[in-house]
């Protein structure tokens, strides 16, 4: 009887630990198939104080799409603009507590320019069995960029 209250107490803060473990394989789950893009939104806050801001809307249409795959690779269509090839990884953002799709891209055909060996990252702020929205910012040479990406299944 005397072990019985030891043993109990290990297994009680054994299930509590590994019941609060966090699966990192989630997100990447919800992320593989095609996706329509409902918009994509860009802001850039303009060079110096004097810099104007200026931003952009993108609406989809129905030959949009971002295709994730189960094995890593990412395609994407755009309008006449933008057409991507990417490998992508899922990690966790440490500054915002997001899952973050990181790519690097094989293939960026964008507004006329072929690129090649871009690396980009989004977090994902928003994933379910229907809706994904992926944001991004960074300090660019233009100043400070966002891109905020909202899609649908």
């Amino acid at each position: 009887m005397k072990n019985l209250i030891p043993v109990s107490l290990i297994l009680i803060i054994a299930l509590a630990l590994f019941s609060c473990h966090k699966d990192h394989d989630a997100g990447p789950a919800l992320l593989v198939g095609n996706w329509t893009i409902v918009s994509d939104s860009t802001y850039n806050s303009g060079i110096g104080p004097n810099g104007q801001p200026t931003g952009k809307m993108y609406i989809g249409t129905a030959a949009d799409y971002y295709h994730f795959t189960a094995n890593g690779k990412l395609y994407v269509h755009e309008g006449t603009f933008l057409i991507d090839t990417a490998d992508y990884t899922i990690t966790n953002d440490t500054h915002t507590n997001y899952k973050m799709v990181n790519l690097k891209f094989s293939y960026l055909y964008t507004y006329g320019a072929t690129i090649t060996g871009a690396n980009g990252a989004f977090d994902i702020t928003t994933v379910t069995n229907h809706s994904l929205v992926l944001y991004s910012r960074g300090l660019t040479p233009g100043g400070i960029f966002y891109e905020a990406i909202t899609l649908r299944k």
